[in-house]
């Protein structure tokens, strides 16, 4: 079983790769359509004027924040795609204290062994009253090994925030037991069909519709859910 594992993971990059910047990306599983759902929530309060995007990966997020900032920076460890502005290390990044209005991290902090150290270096870089604005998984399979760390509760996550000195104004429950298991089929089949463009595209359609069912069946995130699929938070440096 092997070779179908590879397949997999393989297909699963050259996926992600493909539609990375398109709308299209956040409909491939119920997971990202219920979590950008979330975001659509609270990015046009959470950023503007000048931001960070720490940890951009493939700039999946560009045009949503684009649509509401000044100016966006892109950082990422790797640089692994065209756009990106620089490459850096979240707990020292290479910006002037009170560089930004907004830090938006999102599915990243799950996969820095210190995330204290992170939050300290966002409030160090943001203006006063600036924000930040974060996602973290709190239902995940195993991913991104050997860097995938932590999984957070709202209550560790305002414990890190409140000792890194900002006030969490604002939490949402993203997804829950239906997105989690029902990334599983959509990956699993997106991921074998890709390379066979006639079912590849009609799978895809199916699952586009797949996806947007569960996010309408999870669309309420304003309450504690004991089985959330991520985590949304917005806090605000004092």
């Amino acid at each position: 079983m092997g070779w179908l594992s590879d397949r997999i993971k393989k297909n699963g990059i050259a996926v992600s790769e493909r539609y990375s910047r398109s709308p299209v990306y956040f409909d491939l599983t119920p997971a990202g359509r219920t979590l950008i759902q979330s975001l659509g929530c609270v990015v046009p309060e959470a950023v503007h004027g000048r931001v960070l995007d720490a940890g951009a990966g493939r700039l999946s997020y560009q045009s949503l924040l684009e649509k509401y900032a000044d100016s966006v920076v892109y950082l990422d460890r790797y640089r692994s795609v065209d756009g990106l502005s620089l490459t850096g290390d979240l707990v020292n990044l290479p910006f002037a204290d009170g560089s930004f209005n907004t830090v938006f991290c999102s599915q990243v902090l799950e996969h820095v062994p210190e995330p204290q150290k992170v939050l300290v270096e966002f409030h160090r870089i943001l203006k006063p009253g600036g924000k930040v604005l974060l996602t973290v998984p709190h239902l995940a399979y195993l991913h991104n090994e050997p860097h995938d760390y932590y999984r957070y509760t709202h209550y560790g996550l305002q414990h890190l925030f409140t000792k890194a000195g900002f006030v969490t104004e604002e939490m949402r429950w993203s997804g829950g037991v239906l997105s989690f298991l029902g990334h599983f089929p959509s990956t699993l089949l997106l991921n074998l069909a890709w390379g066979i463009p006639g079912l590849f595209h009609f799978l895809l359609a199916l699952n586009i519709l797949w996806s947007r069912l569960i996010g309408w069946l999870e669309s309420e995130d304003r309450r504690p859910k004991r089985f959330a699929l991520n985590l949304v938070v917005i806090a605000e440096k004092e």
